[in-house]
């Protein structure tokens, strides 16, 4: 393949590595950074299939006989978006706290809600209504042909409209596509969006039988309490769901073998499809008072074994990023103390805080991501999962970041204690602003630099 500057920039988007090129004005970069019209185009999907998704359920339906069954209004739904954001913000908190050592950028966090809330719900409803239209035909039986579509094809339905939002993502964003936790993060967050709409149609159904119906009782004490099954009780379900896929594709992006990664997508789209089923066919078939029992004996442990498996999974990446720098340790390209000081987030998040008096913030925060990169980036050459484009920008990566330690970021904040008054005026905005600048117009360390192993001081980069 030809070193051409297109390959070269391709190479460094799959391997996660910066450009070396001069640093342009803002402006410059806001336009010609990719990210800036995948989310206005991500943007514009979701405010379409919201205007497309709002426009049918506040319309009104006419069944066969007559009836006029009045669609939703913007009153109903203002308050029950109300209601259900509690459980969404609960949601976001948690999955954007697991994902801690390799995060993905918030764009992809707010991407992936995005097509949950937008995209997989406006699909899912359609394909769900047209399908339970057809069955309606075959078997107008009351009440059954919404059981089918609950049980039969709503699961395979809306899992793959989900599924389809973390193969988008996976494929704009591979280079953070690192772990499993990778994974469960963006399938946890879109079936947590999904979740928010869904409760809002939900709940705001339920206002509008009240408000058109006489003799409908106590409309906000029925409220309540599908407030507190669904945005509770069964709060989990959807972002479980979906979850299942998420790390089936993150351990495909993570394996070597061609059949795992067509087999482990397939499998965990399979898993969160049955899973979604048996939850339908049991909140079906069983009342509020089975149901709630077995929720709280069954299905939350359940809930909390694979949680723990995720924190457990989250913890599994400190030790992948200190065996990875490890190598480099070995190998005398940096020093020993770098596989304590990132591979824990006790003392990132120390050293982050401690750089206010005795380093700079915004480059030691650089500085930490620089590091996770590299550590992943090692992970996958070492896994045989990238190509041989990888291996020169290894030492490109290490020379970033000898670049800014040397520009003033700070590696570790052990032993090191604030103190008052604070005179650290050295990362002022200007200042912060030149160094930034200096750093990534940098052409690199130079070799002599760099600190070399006293067994051979011959010795490459590591391969």
């Amino acid at each position: 393949m030809p070193n051409t500057a297109r390959v070269d920039a391709y190479r460094r988007q799959r391997t996660g590595v910066a450009s070396r090129s001069p640093l342009p004005t803002w402006w410059r970069r806001l336009l010609t950074a990719q990210w800036t019209w995948i989310g206005l185009a991500w943007l514009a999907l979701t405010v379409s299939c919201l205007v497309v998704l709002g426009q049918s359920v506040m319309a009104d339906v006419t069944t066969s006989d007559g009836t006029v069954t009045p669609g939703l209004n913007w009153d109903a739904l203002r308050l029950c978006a109300g209601l259900a954001w509690p459980t969404l913000l609960f949601w976001l908190a948690c999955f954007v706290l697991v994902d801690r050592f390799r995060p993905q950028r918030p764009l992809i966090w707010a991407a992936a809600v995005c097509w949950g809330l937008a995209v997989a719900v406006t699909g899912s409803y359609f394909i769900n209504s047209w399908v339970g239209a057809q069955m309606a035909v075959i078997d107008e039986t009351s009440g059954v042909s919404a059981i089918r579509v609950a049980v039969f094809v709503a699961p395979f339905v809306e899992e793959g409209t989900k599924a389809c939002g973390i193969f988008l993502i996976a494929w704009l964003d591979r280079s953070r596509f690192t772990s499993r936790v990778s994974g469960a993060v963006i399938g946890g967050l879109i079936g947590a969006g999904f979740a928010f709409t869904e409760n809002i149609i939900y709940y705001a159904r339920v206002v509008v039988y009240g408000s058109y119906t006489a003799g409908a009782g106590d409309v906000m004490a029925y409220l309540g309490e599908l407030v507190w099954q669904r945005g509770v009780l069964t709060c989990f379900g959807h972002p479980l769901f979906t979850m299942m896929t998420g790390v089936a594709v993150g351990f495909a992006l993570t394996s070597r073998s061609k059949m795992v990664r067509v087999i482990a997508p397939l499998a965990g789209y399979l898993l969160a499809a049955f899973l979604h089923m048996f939850f339908n066919l049991w909140a079906s078939v069983l009342g509020e008072e089975q149901l709630t029992p077995a929720l709280f004996i069954m299905v939350w442990m359940v809930v909390a074994s694979v949680a723990w498996r995720l924190v457990m999974s989250s913890l599994a990446q400190s030790r992948t990023i200190s065996r990875r720098l490890g190598d480099y340790v070995i190998m005398g390209w940096l020093p020993a103390d770098f596989t304590g000081s990132f591979s824990t987030l006790r003392r990132r998040g120390w050293t982050l805080a401690i750089s206010l008096w005795h380093g700079h913030p915004i480059l030691t925060w650089r500085l930490q991501v620089a590091v996770t990169r590299l550590a992943m980036l090692r992970e996958a050459i070492t896994r045989g999962t990238v190509d041989d484009g990888a291996d020169r920008f290894e030492s490109q990566s290490l020379e970033r970041i000898i670049a800014l330690v040397q520009a003033g970021a700070l590696v570790s904040g052990r032993g090191l204690r604030p103190y008052w008054p604070w005179r650290n005026w050295h990362w002022t905005w200007l200042e912060t602003r030149r160094r930034r600048r200096a750093v990534l117009q940098s052409p690199g360390a130079s070799q002599a630099s760099m600190k070399y192993s006293a067994v051979s001081p011959t010795w490459g980069p590591p391969v």
